[in-house]
């Protein structure tokens, strides 16, 4: 049987998202991860808007850094020391 439920776009924004999510262990780690409100990474997830450009580029970093991924913001630890 099939669902009566819409289904979600697939569209790479949504495909990115549900993968960094599941790379960084979750929505709420992701919503951390990415300094949003999580009801408004599901209108993301959901397909119902668009992230900001930056946004989704962070998310894309995230997806292409893997499973060595972490909670922690990129800019912050990629600071050379001196």
């Amino acid at each position: 049987m099939h669902s009566m439920q819409a289904a979600v776009p697939d569209n790479s924004v949504t495909r990115t998202l549900a993968l960094a999510s599941r790379t960084i262990g979750g929505h709420d780690r992701l919503a951390e991860y990415l300094g949003v409100a999580q009801a408004l990474l599901e209108e993301w997830l959901d397909g119902r808007c668009e992230p900001p450009t930056a946004i989704y580029m962070r998310a894309l970093d995230l997806v292409a850094r893997g499973p060595f991924a972490t909670p922690h913001r990129g800019r912050d630890h990629a600071k050379k020391k001196s």
